[in-house]
């Protein structure tokens, strides 16, 4: 453990070091400055006395309200509302501030009536129900939540109150799983990790890993799962925050501000809808942000970007996106660029969406001081930067020096800020990346971060950073959305960002900050994603490789193969690394590389199908191995799996986070799972597929995983959408592939990145049956789309009819001319559409046939199927 921390330590030291370097002796002299003050000001915070904790008292009267009661105590008050059938609002007094930045209002759904019973007994109390659920109030504040007649979901103690502080406790029940949290470098179950963790946005100074707290975006929200019933809460509460996991109860402790509680019960995917409906759901990506992105803090000039465009071109490599980090501005003044380096940026925007290449530019927030620099007067004209107490420009230092910082928490600032993106957008820049905005002040140690103190607006209120720094990520996520609709309302808009808060999903994407380049941060970017999702962030992804140090070849391949399955896919890394473009490594390596960008652009009709379930529902496309599934119970016990995941209900993804591994044990979730991989594949629960354990119930095997593949599963009974044009032969081929590709695929993308052949691959369960669906678009803008839902059923041992799939179409968006169909262990000998003959190649491993859009295709078999069954 000492020489871990040493490793990570040493690894700061070098990401500090290479920094310090590029911001040159003047800027790192106010680094070492504000790092100073910085740490007195936290000692003088801890020199403060705290006061004695008090709980509400007794019960003194209960008022109807609409919706529920007011509870009102000797020294606090609570407000209980149903506001649907699975979600109640508790709201504690005194010192519940008015407004939320993360709950949308009006709320998009009617409240349902509540009865309001009295409790008799010694000290009384009240009950609020509805038809969906059920909570009571004590005589001593002490709340129970459950659905009507079921056992108690959440039983949380009465709330304590230490000056304008909060402290709640809720007890855990026996078996219970904690997740969520936002970005928690933890395991899956939280209660498995460290105990205590800080709700307070922070870089944690360019090497995180596993055990960092906090990080860039820890969010107040937690799932507990449970066979009697899931439970979600959400803490309204900005301020900052602690939770602390124990081995029965868990407690959050806000430093100011209201306590405001949302409890969600409900299964799984109950909560998380519901969580996406009162605090927004997100919008449709472009279709593009779903593809690869390179980027690298590096890219110095035109020439450097357009040589990375070029040697993906070169290759037959694809590639969506590049990335400008500060490298391309005049100075690091946010919204400028340099013209000695990029002396025409709109022309080489232009050139490289030719290839469907589009570019992204790194917004900081933080101002450079220069009464010179016509940005930095108009933001001091118009009064929209952070202020002192005493009235000073409020100062900290990023990349261009001693910078101001806008005040996001004034609408007259969002609204400012919001007009400066057609810059960008007239510039050719297609999306923006939000950096350094928890806010982030550089610093050596300690809070890198304005000081508390620090006024802000916080929408007419008035207020302390102390209130307003968790927010302020989000806030400037919501102010860059809104300048993105506004400069280019036919497109839709794109951000990904580091920091944010409850509800930044309905502006941003998300990714995981500074890693460390590590075989254990590889492992831990899958809980940390699964536990964004779970919290509300459908759309997240880390840097591939790390972003602090040098992979090796094998370290970085095995962190591409688990980026290609999450929604954002990048590789990024630190300033003076080597680069990491696909040729860059071995031969063999780069060649491994490449066919691992291809299959991206292969999976990506399923993964734009997962974005619009997420636009939809909110539902993440990353979730979790215990996530209950259509056809099964769930296994609590998955939630013990932290190095595998679920790409939405059909794939089920276990990446390879260890050096020299060849093959690894997988645990299934319930139902039947078959290798996406193997030519007819048996069940993988199947002892031929390799030896089964049963322990406690729990299904593990042992599945291959050589250099060039992780463990890729699909459930049987699925029907996954992909292009199949990017079939390239090499380690990411399926069954059904063989001589279908004509060498490796071009490059070059079309702006909406359409399907070039629309294939659906189907595996049939063990009853022949198999089921899914696809959306199709221009894949940006706001016109026609489709949805195709897909049915196959095949006949049973004994044959007679023919076998049969549906394919319904709804939406007026153009179907392709002709799609591909896999049928995968299932051996053909002829096929009709809407009665007319369809050619199919019937192989061994799946029989492949090209055709017209129809609405029935008959099957007809060689011989009983062979499907590839449920376990």
């Amino acid at each position: 453990m000492a020489g871990w921390s040493l490793r990570r330590a040493w690894a700061k030291v070098r990401a500090a070091t290479r920094a310090l370097g590029d911001l040159g002796p003047r800027t790192s002299a106010l680094v070492v400055v504000g790092t100073l003050r910085t740490e007195l000001a936290v000692r003088r915070r801890a020199a403060g006395g705290a006061a004695a904790a008090v709980e509400p008292g007794s019960l003194r009267t209960v008022e109807d309200i609409p919706h529920g009661a007011r509870v009102v105590f000797d020294r606090a008050s609570v407000e209980v509302e149903l506001l649907a059938a699975d979600l109640v609002r508790l709201a504690w007094g005194p010192g519940v501030a008015a407004g939320s930045y993360a709950v949308v209002d009006p709320l998009p759904w009617p409240a349902p009536p509540a009865a309001v019973t009295r409790i008799g007994g010694p000290s009384g109390g009240v009950r609020v129900a509805s038809a969906g659920v059920e909570v009571e109030v004590d005589g001593r504040g002490a709340v129970s939540v459950r659905r009507p007649g079921g056992p108690v979901l959440l039983a949380q103690h009465p709330p304590r109150r230490r000056g304008g502080s909060w402290s709640l406790r809720r007890r855990l029940r026996a078996g219970e799983h904690l997740a969520g949290l936002g970005e928690q470098a933890a395991p899956l179950d939280l209660r498995r990790g460290h105990p205590v963790h800080r709700l307070w946005n922070r870089d944690p100074g360019g090497a995180w890993g596993p055990g960092t707290d906090p990080l860039y975006m820890p969010l107040p929200v937690l799932v507990g799962a449970h066979p009697d019933g899931d439970v979600l809460t959400f803490d309204d509460n900005p301020s900052e925050g602690t939770v602390t996991v124990g081995d029965d109860e868990v407690e959050v402790r806000f430093a100011a501000g209201g306590l405001r509680r949302y409890v969600v019960v409900g299964s799984l995917p109950d909560l998380v809808r519901c969580l996406a409906e009162f605090t927004g759901r997100p919008p449709l990506p472009p279709r593009w942000a779903l593809g690869y992105h390179q980027s690298r803090w590096g890219y110095r000039t035109e020439a450097d970007v357009r040589a990375v465009a070029e040697g993906f071109a070169s290759r037959r490599i694809p590639l969506s996106a590049v990335h400008l980090d500060i490298d391309h501005m005049d100075g690091y003044r946010v919204f400028t660029v340099d013209r000695r380096r990029f002396p025409d940026l709109a022309k080489l925007a232009g050139d490289l969406r030719r290839r469907g290449v589009r570019l992204v530019s790194i917004v900081d927030p933080g101002l450079k001081v220069d009464r010179a620099w016509p940005l930095y007067r108009q933001a001091v004209a118009a009064g929209v930067l952070c202020r002192t107490a005493q009235g000073r420009l409020a100062q900290g230092v990023v990349w261009p020096g001693r910078c101001a910082f806008p005040d996001f928490t004034d609408p007259d600032c969002r609204d400012w800020w919001a007009q400066h993106y057609q810059t960008l957008l007239h510039g050719g820049v297609a999306g923006v990346w939000h950096d350094m905005n928890e806010p982030t002040s550089i610093a050596l140690w300690g809070d890198r971060t304005l000081d508390r103190a620090v006024r802000h607006r916080l929408d007419g209120r008035g207020g302390t950073h102390a209130e307003a720094h968790n927010v302020y990520g989000m806030l400037m996520n919501r102010s860059g959305f809104q300048g993105l609709q506004a400069a280019a309302p036919r497109h839709r808009p794109f951000i990904v960002s580091r920091s944010g808060w409850v509800g930044t999903q309905r502006a941003a994407w998300n990714w995981t900050g500074d890693s460390e380049t590590s075989w254990a941060s590889l492992r831990q970017q899958i809980a940390t994603l699964v536990h964004l999702g779970l919290s509300g962030v459908a759309f997240s992804g880390s840097d591939i490789g790390g972003f602090s140090g040098v992979p090796d070849d094998e370290l970085y391949l095995r962190w591409l193969q688990m980026s290609v399955f999450v929604p954002f896919c990048r590789t990024h890394s630190v300033v003076g690394v080597p680069a990491r473009e696909p040729w860059r490594f071995t031969a063999e390596t780069a060649a491994l590389v490449a066919s691992w960008i291809r299959f991206r652009y292969r999976l990506l009709p399923y993964l734009y199908t997962l974005a619009h379930e997420a636009a939809t529902s909110g539902l993440p496309p990353v979730r979790p191995s215990a996530w209950p599934l259509s056809d099964a119970d769930p296994d609590p016990s998955l939630w013990e799996v932290d190095d595998q995941f679920l790409l939405g209900e059909s794939l089920l993804v276990a990446p390879v986070a260890e050096p020299a591994v060849v093959s690894r044990l997988v645990r299934l979730p319930p139902g039947g799972w078959s290798s996406m991989w193997a030519a007819l594949p048996p069940p993988v629960a199947a002892a031929a597929a390799g030896p089964l354990s049963a322990r406690g119930g729990r299904r593990m095997v042992a599945v291959a995983a050589p250099l060039a593949r992780l463990p890729l599963l699909v459930r049987a009974g699925s029907i996954v959408p992909l292009d199949d044009d990017w079939v390239d032969g090499g380690p990411c081929t399926l069954g059904g592939d063989a001589g279908s590709a004509a060498g490796v695929p071009p490059a070059e993308l079309d702006p909406g990145h359409r399907p070039r052949r629309l294939a659906f691959h189907c595996w049939p369960d063990a009853a022949g049956v198999a089921t899914g669906h696809c959306v199709d678009d221009e894949g940006d803008g706001y016109g026609e789309r489709r949805r195709d839902d897909l049915e196959l059923q095949l006949p049973g041992p004994d044959g007679g009819a023919p076998g049969l799939l549906t394919w319904s179409r709804r939406g007026r968006y153009r179907a392709p001319s002709s799609i591909r169909l896999v049928l995968h262990g299932v051996a053909l000998a002829g096929a009709s559409a809407d009665g007319r003959p369809v050619a199919v190649r019937a192989g061994a491993e799946a029989s492949v046939l090209d055709t017209a859009p129809f609405d029935r295709l008959e099957l007809h078999l060689q011989r009983p199927a062979v499907p590839t069954p449920g376990g």
